[in-house]
């Protein structure tokens, strides 16, 4: 009899306990549930929170809107108010909308508290009025600030986000995003820039007014000076050295423009980040004479930065804007960066040391995470193969003839009248005997 009451007793003390933990609140992220109030014996109170770290308040957040801080985002809950334990640093805070856009922001966190409040009106959070940090709110409303490790796991420490922003400032989120550091999925690029198809337009009453983000304007299509003339124009479109020292000497920074523009396109979806992260890679690594001269040590930091961006890329569940034909696009870019340096080397070993080690780290991880073979010498670009029927067929590698220049990428000869303009040759048509019959002729 006393053993079927110890038994039962321990069935209800059970029950009990998984009502608890089924009324605790919880928040879904990547890699499952955790408490929402992250609270625990041993962590601070509201009236004693580390010095170093920001409590964010996000009062009036409707329940089940994804909300993102960093690279790890969850589900808010109806008792969600906010985050905790904030580390010291700037941090990136986004939520859905009914539509299925994102709004996001930047904050700087110092110490003390911020507090923002949701506008139903325009679906985003703004800046509002704090409120008391009372105990229940602290413990039951508040979690705790949570990172995902590379092990799948989750750490407080901001570590791995605060190196993938390591070049970020307020001065480059202020001159990119204007004040208030807020940005949104369908916000555009600079006004003029060619990635805006309705440039030039008269813009609409809703347009006027539009969210722009001031990126600054690469033009691929002509990296030269207007001064430059014939085999000028050839050199320095083939090495666009010219081109970065052009932008880098408007804008200094930018590395930290390149790290906003990957982390507005990977966690808002936002077309014109994706675009500018991808003119900046394109123009960085079809650069020669910089790469291995006087800008060799900003070279090494890039293709750290470019490293980092490739981890999370491989982490995470979907690129988005930034996905298999992107990621094809880089790996093709760092193909061609790997075949130039081996040229320098050969030219002279002397130039271009530091570059070399680093883009040989980064070729070792990428053949690792992501099975890229960077050095062309180690693949089978050009061959012969039998087909089932017997015939011998010679095949090459998807854009090799682009490299070599041959068959429709071969370099062609124009000529330049007087008045500037080109000419080409007139199209010569076969000569036909009018007395042929029609099957006969050529042109059919």
């Amino acid at each position: 009899m006393y053993l079927v009451r110890t038994i039962a007793l321990i069935y209800l003390q059970q029950c009990f306990l998984v009502h608890r933990l089924a009324e605790t609140p919880k928040l879904v992220t990547r890699h499952g549930l955790y408490d929402a109030s992250g609270s625990s014996p041993h962590q601070p109170t509201p009236m004693s929170p580390p010095a170093s770290t920001t409590t964010l308040l996000l009062t009036s957040l409707p329940s089940g809107l994804h909300v993102g801080l960093d690279l790890v985002s969850f589900t808010s809950t109806t008792t969600f108010a906010g985050i905790k334990l904030l580390p010291p640093g700037l941090h990136h805070i986004w939520h859905s909308t009914s539509l299925g856009l994102r709004h996001g922001f930047w904050i700087l966190c110092t110490t003390g508290t911020q507090s923002r409040a949701y506008d139903a009106t325009t679906e985003s959070l703004l800046p509002t009025q704090l409120i008391e940090l009372t105990t229940e709110l602290w413990n039951n409303g508040l979690t705790s600030y949570r990172q995902r490790r590379p092990d799948g796991g989750e750490t407080s420490s901001s570590a791995s986000w605060q190196k993938l922003v390591v070049h970020v400032t307020p001065g480059v989120l202020t001159r990119l995003l204007g004040e208030g550091w807020t940005v949104e999925t369908i916000s555009a690029g600079a006004e003029g820039g060619d990635d805006n198809d309705t440039a030039g337009l008269p813009a609409t009453p809703g347009e006027a007014a539009e969210k722009r983000i001031a990126y600054t304007p690469i033009d691929l299509k002509r990296t030269w000076p207007l001064t430059a003339i014939g085999r000028e124009r050839t050199e320095m479109a083939r090495d666009r050295s010219w081109a970065l020292g052009q932008v880098l000497g408007g804008n200094p920074e930018l590395l930290g423009e390149m790290e906003v523009a990957f982390v507005t396109c990977f966690c808002l979806g936002n077309f014109a980040s994706a675009s500018q992260w991808r003119k900046v890679v394109a123009l960085v690594l079809t650069c020669r004479d910089a790469a291995v001269g006087e800008r060799e040590g900003w070279f090494v930091e890039f293709l750290l930065v470019l490293r980092r961006q490739l981890e999370v890329l491989v982490e995470g569940e979907e690129g988005g804007f930034l996905g298999e034909e992107v990621m094809g696009e880089v790996q093709k870019l760092l193909r061609g960066f790997g075949t130039m340096l081996r040229e320098e080397e050969e030219e002279d070993s002397g130039w271009g040391r530091k570059i070399r080690v680093a883009f040989k780290t980064l070729a070792k991880w990428a053949e690792k995470r992501l099975d890229w073979v960077l050095d062309t010498r180690d693949i089978l670009r050009r061959g012969t193969v039998q087909t089932e029927e017997g015939d011998m067929v010679e095949v090459e590698d998807e854009g090799l003839e682009e490299e070599e220049e041959r068959g429709e990428y071969a370099p062609a000869i124009v000529e330049v009248t007087d008045s500037g303009s080109k000419s080409a040759p007139p199209l010569e048509m076969p000569k036909v005997d009018e007395d042929e019959d029609e099957d006969d002729d050529p042109r059919f």
